[in-house]
C-alpha cells in the first residue's frame, strides 16, 4: 500500500478514515481487552481528533504520547497503551497485505523521568493557580520585595528573558510586545533618570553575584506567594508555570517548542515535537493570549463600539434592569466637552462625546464576555484582530493615563501627579549620562549650566589627560544622574 501524498518520505502512513481508524473503531469488543477497549482505543482516537489527524504516522502518535503525558498518565501506562495499538496495527496491516516495514509507532521515552511526570506536572498546575496572587500582593513601591515581585512576574510573561537579562534590563532596551511587560516596566519607574527598570545594584556589585541573589529572592517571593517548588528551583521552573498557561490556552505544541529554545525537566517531553517557527506577529499574541489566562481576573481598560443612537445612560440601564452584577463592577470613561450653538438667536452650552461612539470601560478580562452578552445588541468589543475567536483589545494602563491626560477628564483612578524638582545639578559636580548612546554610564563633571524656556542643558568635560582630550559634551537633564558621595 502505497503512503499518502500529503506524506513525507521519511513516514509510513495510511489515510486512517477510511483504514485503520475505522478498523479499530469497528472491533468486536468482546474480543478486546479491557485495557484496549475502554481506555487505549478511546485515548488514540480522542487525540487524533483533537489534533484534526486524518493520516496516521510517527508525528500522530507522537503527538498522542504528549497527549497521554499532559493528562498525567505514567510512561509505563503509556508505553502499555502504544504497544496495544501497535498490535493491533499490525493485524491491520497484514489482514492489508502490506509487508512493509514501517516506524509508525516508533517512540522512545529513554531520557525521559515519565514516572514522575505526573506529580511534577501537578505541582506546576497549582502553581499556575497561584501565581495570579503575585499581582494582587500589596507590596511597598520602595521596597526590595516590590522589585522582586515585579521581577518574578516579568519572567513569567517573558518567557525568553533570562535572570540575566532581568539584571541588565534598561528602559531603552527593545521589549517584547506584550501589553502586561509594557504596564509592568511603567510601573517600576520612578524618576525619568533611572537606567535600570529593576534596580539590582547595578554597577556596585559584579553581575554574577546579583544574578545568584536574584535567584534565591525569586524562590522566597514564590514561596510567599503560596507557590511549591519541591525540586531545586532555576529560571526554568518559573518557564513551566508559562507552559502550562500556553496549554490551558490551548496553544499548539509545536508553537510551544519554537517559543521555548531550553524546556523546563516538568516539560521535557515536548521534545517528541518538532518545533515550529512562529512569526513576531504570533509570538506576540501568543504572549498576550497567555498573559490574560493567568490574570484574566484583573482588570483592563477595553473599548465598545456603541450601536447608533446608543448612549452610555442606555448601557447602563440595560445592566440595572438584568440585575447584572457587573454593573458595579464597571468603571466608565466617556470624555464629554462643551460646545457653544445658536439656537434661535440664542447662545446655548451642549456638553458631546469627545469621542463620540466610543465608551471606555474598565472591568475584569474575563467578564468582558458576560457583559457582550447583555448589552450585544447595544455594543460591540474591539478585539486585537479582524478574527472574532482572537481576544478582546487591551489598553495598557499606562496609554490610558496618557490618553486622559491629553483629554484632561479623568476617571477616579487617574491624578494629576505632582512631580517633584529633579535634585539641582550644579558646575563641577560628577554626573553619570544616562543616554542609551555610546557615552551610556560615563562618568562626567559639568562644567557649563544654559537655561532656555525653563530646559535645562549642561556641558560636561569626559576627561582630560595627557593621552586623551574629550571636547565637550552637551545634554539634558533627563539624561544625567548625580553620582553620590
Amino acid at each position: 500500500m502505497q503512503p499518502e501524498k500529503d506524506c513525507t518520505e521519511s513516514e509510513s502512513c495510511i489515510d486512517i478514515k477510511a483504514g485503520f481508524i475505522e478498523y479499530v473503531e469497528n472491533l468486536d469488543q468482546d474480543g478486546l481487552s479491557e485495557m484496549l477497549a475502554t481506555r487505549a482505543i478511546p485515548s488514540m482516537i480522542h487525540s487524533f481528533r483533537r489534533h484534526n489527524i486524518t493520516i496516521i504516522s510517527n508525528k500522530a502518535v507522537k503527538l498522542w504520547t504528549v497527549d497521554m503525558l499532559i493528562d498525567g498518565h505514567k510512561g509505563s501506562t503509556v508505553k502499555r497503551y502504544i504497544g496495544a495499538i501497535h498490535t493491533l496495527y499490525k493485524e491491520w496491516k497484514a489482514k492489508m497485505n502490506d509487508n512493509d516495514s514501517d516506524d509508525v509507532f516508533s517512540v522512545s521515552l529513554s531520557g525521559f523521568d515519565t514516572d514522575t511526570s505526573a506529580k511534577r506536572l501537578k505541582e506546576v498546575e497549582e502553581n499556575l493557580n497561584a501565581v495570579e496572587r503575585f499581582t494582587k500582593i500589596s507590596v511597598k513601591q520602595d521596597s526590595s520585595a516590590f522589585v522582586y515581585n515585579k521581577a518574578f512576574q516579568y519572567l513569567v510573561f517573558n518567557p525568553f528573558s533570562s535572570l540575566q537579562d532581568i539584571v541588565s534590563l534598561k528602559y531603552s532596551d527593545e521589549k517584547p510586545e506584550s501589553l502586561h511587560i509594557e504596564d509592568l516596566v511603567t510601573s517600576m519607574r520612578k524618576a525619568p533618570q533611572a537606567k535600570y527598570v529593576f534596580p539590582l545594584q547595578q554597577g556596585k556589585r559584579r553581575e554574577g553575584a546579583i544574578v545568584k541573589d536574584l535567584l534565591v529572592e525569586l524562590h522566597a517571593t514564590g514561596r510567599r506567594a503560596g507557590l511549591k517548588f519541591s525540586g531545586s528551583f532555576s529560571r526554568e521552573s518559573i518557564t513551566s508555570i508559562w507552559i502550562a498557561a500556553a496549554l490551558k490556552e490551548d496553544i499548539q505544541y509545536d508553537e510551544i517548542r519554537g517559543m521555548i529554545t531550553n524546556l523546563p525537566e516538568a516539560y521535557s517531553f515536548l521534545s517528541l515535537i518538532e518545533p515550529k517557527e512562529v512569526s513576531e506577529m504570533r509570538k506576540t499574541e501568543i504572549l498576550n493570549t497567555v498573559a490574560y489566562s493567568i490574570t484574566n481576573k484583573n482588570p483592563g481598560w477595553f473599548v465598545l463600539r456603541l450601536r447608533s443612537g446608543v448612549t452610555l445612560e442606555m448601557i447602563k440601564s440595560r445592566l440595572k434592569e438584568k440585575e447584572s452584577n457587573l454593573q458595579h463592577q464597571i468603571q466608565y470613561y466617556y470624555p464629554m466637552r462643551t460646545v457653544k450653538k445658536i439656537d434661535k438667536k440664542k447662545v446655548i452650552s451642549l456638553e458631546v462625546p469627545v469621542l463620540p461612539g466610543l465608551l471606555f470601560i474598565r472591568l475584569p478580562y474575563d467578564r468582558v464576555s458576560s457583559l457582550i452578552s447583555i448589552i450585544g445588541d447595544l455594543a460591540w468589543c474591539y478585539r486585537s484582530t479582524a478574527n472574532p475567536a482572537s481576544p478582546y483589545s487591551v489598553i495598557p494602563q499606562a496609554e490610558m493615563r496618557i490618553f486622559q491626560r491629553s483629554v484632561g477628564a479623568f476617571t477616579k483612578d487617574v491624578e494629576m501627579d505632582i512631580v517633584s524638582e529633579l535634585p539641582p545639578l550644579n558646575i563641577g559636580d560628577e554626573v553619570i549620562i544616562e543616554d542609551g548612546s555610546h557615552l551610556d554610564g560615563q562618568v562626567a563633571t559639568i562644567r557649563k549650566v544654559r537655561s532656555v524656556d525653563g530646559t535645562l542643558t549642561y556641558t560636561l568635560r569626559l576627561s582630560d589627560t595627557a593621552y586623551i582630550k574629550w571636547q565637550d559634551v552637551s545634554l539634558p537633564a533627563s539624561h544625567l544622574s548625580k553620582v553620590e558621595n
